[in-house]
């Protein structure tokens, strides 16, 4: 295996044999002409990737789907049906919150417990034992039993332990959604120094937006079956595509349709198709025959339209739809995200004032204007997607959605490490300290 490799899984499968009941089963241990009497369930089939030393990769996909029995497979705890897995590297794997814990011993005893099951000695896991105590953070409960614990104490132990001995490889499997926010947010920085380390980390997780954050590359399978692996932000967003069932058809305007003519009616104004920009868009876009985004553009205040923008400086989004069905409550929107996928802004019809949905009458042209002042967004590049949806705030149907409509890139917000740039009042009183 190649050095720079941690992981390379090749062809690999896993199948169960199923009996309806115990006696079938019997049968067949009994049968004296190797009669079957159970059916074949593939949990993984033919599956085939690689993860390289250092890289924070992603694994996706909904219940059910065969992500745990792949991690079972890769740290050894079940064996493959076919084809070959080969891991260079000594893997710590949080597979489930406390596998491997003894419930009886206190969180210090435990912390030994694991480090010995991880081939650790105990004088290497007291060097290590100060700083899995801080990470974890739960006070005097480390010197209880952690049969005593509430689940995020548990929570809080489980990721100490396996994050602080410092693997070549760590395995997360959703485990990290116990913990609140404020442990969350720690973990997620020491993925970062991790990932700093050259140590490679497998994260497999339902949230999205934070799988986008995290990893490089991402393998997404679905029913045992491999549908995508690549670039996280492309496969989470043909992932998500999938859930909502909307997969992408050719996007073409139907000549047939009175929509497509050029020239359409937007209220008391007439607008020349012809005259606005192209539509683009990346190809895991949901789209829709029926409710189909024409046109939009981000233009300054002299109606110029503009892809480089100023912080502080007001902008127009103009979004043009047309519908063939009537939409009750229409809701339009847009998003400005990171190339990465970090969703920086998401703005809505409803979310910046209206108090419910416009009605949208069948066969009609529309405009959607959004005007803002652009926020103080750390200097770089920005892409903008745009949607219509049918619904109300907490409780809305995606008609159509279009990834990537437009770039956009920020210019003259310097010296800023965040994503945002706080404008705020300062003031700093100095004294003296009062004497007990």
């Amino acid at each position: 295996m190649e050095e720079k490799l941690s992981i390379k899984v090749e062809n690999v499968s896993k199948v169960y044999n199923l009996y309806d009941n115990s006696s079938q089963r019997l049968k067949e241990i009994l049968s004296v002409s190797n009669k079957s009497h159970h059916r074949e369930f593939y949990a993984l089939r033919d599956i085939n990737f690689e993860v390289k030393r250092g890289e924070t990769f992603g694994i996706i996909g909904t219940n059910g789907s065969g992500k745990s029995t792949l991690l079972k497979l890769i740290t050894g705890v079940a064996t493959q049906t076919a084809g070959q897995i080969t891991v260079n590297g000594k893997i710590s794997a949080l597979l489930e919150l406390g596998a491997g814990f003894n419930r009886n011993y206190t969180g210090i005893e435990n912390i030994f417990l694991n480090g010995t099951m991880m081939g650790y000695t105990r004088e290497e896991m007291e060097k290590k034992v100060d700083d899995i105590v801080e990470f974890a953070d739960i006070g005097e409960f480390i010197y209880q039993p952690v049969k005593n614990y509430s689940s995020g104490m548990f929570a809080r132990l489980a990721f100490a332990v396996a994050i602080n001995i410092e693997p070549e490889i760590l395995i997360v499997d959703e485990a990290l959604s116990v913990g609140d926010v404020f442990f969350q947010n720690k973990c997620y920085k020491k993925f970062e120094e991790l990932r700093a380390k050259n140590i490679t980390v497998i994260f497999v997780s339902h949230d999205i937006g934070i799988v986008k954050q995290l990893c490089s590359r991402v393998l997404w399978i679905e029913k045992g079956v491999q549908q995508m692996v690549g670039d996280s932000t492309e496969v989470c967003n043909e992932y998500s595509n999938c859930i909502l069932a909307k997969r992408a058809k050719e996007y073409k305007a139907d000549e047939a349709d009175d929509q497509s003519a050029d020239v359409c009616a937007v209220g008391n104004e007439v607008f020349d198709l012809d005259s606005l920009p192209e539509i683009s868009y990346t190809n895991e876009s949901i789209l829709n025959d029926d409710v189909k985004i024409l046109s939009c553009y981000l233009a300054d205040q002299n109606g110029k339209r503009v892809s480089s923008c100023l912080a502080g400086e007001k902008y127009t989004l103009s979004i043009f739809f047309s519908s063939r069905i009537e939409i009750s409550n229409c809701v339009v929107g847009f998003v400005i995200e990171t190339v990465k996928g970090l969703w920086v802004i998401n703005c809505n019809s409803l979310n910046t004032g209206m108090k419910k949905g416009v009605r949208i009458k069948g066969g009609s042209m529309n405009r959607a204007d959004f005007e803002f002042e652009m926020p103080k967004i750390v200097n770089g590049d920005y892409v903008i997607g745009v949607a219509v949806s049918e619904g109300s705030l907490m409780d809305f149907k995606v008609l159509t959605w279009l990834y990537n409509v437009l770039y956009l890139q920020i210019t003259n917000v310097p010296g800023n490490d965040g994503i945002l740039k706080l404008e705020s009042d300062i003031q700093i009183v100095s004294g003296e300290m009062k004497n007990e």
